[in-house]
């Protein structure tokens, strides 16, 4: 079986998908399913068939030493640099216009092609990354998408994030980030900073998919299962989601 979880940032998804994982035995793609897309995109440019509409882009190489890939903006993420952190208000894939077309299809073609490739063989689980759009119809797929109230939200980013609880003044903070390795050098966040880091988060996630896909992002009518992370504690949807998918299997 293979399930796609996607969601709001923080409402708990990402935490059952893991927890379903290590149950199940599943294997779980995330940030390898960028970097794949990458090698995707720069492999196919440098084609001497490649397809006459590709993007004649020069890509910096991925520093393999790194855990994540490099983040970015929004030309960043038609160059599947994706530095999705730099998005604001004010900012929008919509804003690269029809001129982006080519970029928009090279980056869903690239993506579609490490996300067949990861969930070839199937059990197991892919985090986002556009996964259930490319994966609709297939069959033995499961898609989940999960929310929670913004209060619950707020309070499970600053208490995953409050790592360091020593007196400071004040929080001391980085710009929202992709990267855990980086939200985790949040100190003492206050109420302030996890909504910003929320409302960055979801905004990057539903701009690329919208941007990609040309879909409204979290269309509940789009997915199998719904994980409501402020209804029940994460052990007990877990266990309503293994039972989902064990129905399903038979």
């Amino acid at each position: 079986m293979i399930i796609t979880i996607s969601g709001q940032y923080g409402s708990g998804g990402n935490e059952v998908g893991m927890r379903l994982a290590e149950i199940m035995g599943y294997r779980v793609f995330d940030a390898q399913l960028i970097v794949r897309a990458r090698e995707i995109y720069t492999q196919t440019g440098m084609r001497d068939d490649r397809p006459s509409w590709w993007p004649n882009l020069s890509l910096k190489p991925y520093d393999e030493d790194d855990i994540f890939p490099s983040l970015g903006t929004a030309l960043g993420q038609a160059e599947l640099e994706l530095k999705s952190d730099q998005m604001t208000s004010d900012s929008s894939f919509a804003h690269l216009g029809s001129e982006a077309d080519h970029f928009r299809r090279a980056m869903l073609e690239s993506l579609t092609g490490a996300v067949m490739e990861c969930s070839e063989g199937g059990d197991c689980i892919l985090f986002g990354k556009c996964s259930d759009f490319i994966l609709r119809g297939v069959p033995d797929t499961i898609h989940v998408f999960s929310t929670a109230d913004m209060d619950v939200r707020i309070s499970r980013i600053m208490s995953q994030y409050n790592l360091n609880l020593d007196n400071v003044g004040g929080s001391q903070w980085l710009a929202p980030s992709y990267t855990l390795q980086e939200a985790g050098q949040l100190l003492n966040m206050e109420r302030r900073d996890a909504l910003e880091l929320m409302y960055t988060t979801d905004k990057r996630r539903a701009d690329l998919f919208e941007f990609l896909t040309g879909e409204r992002w979290g269309d509940l009518e789009r997915f199998d299962y719904h994980i409501v992370g402020d209804e029940l504690n994460l052990d007990v949807q877990t266990s309503l989601l293994l039972e989902f998918v064990r129905k399903k299997m038979r």
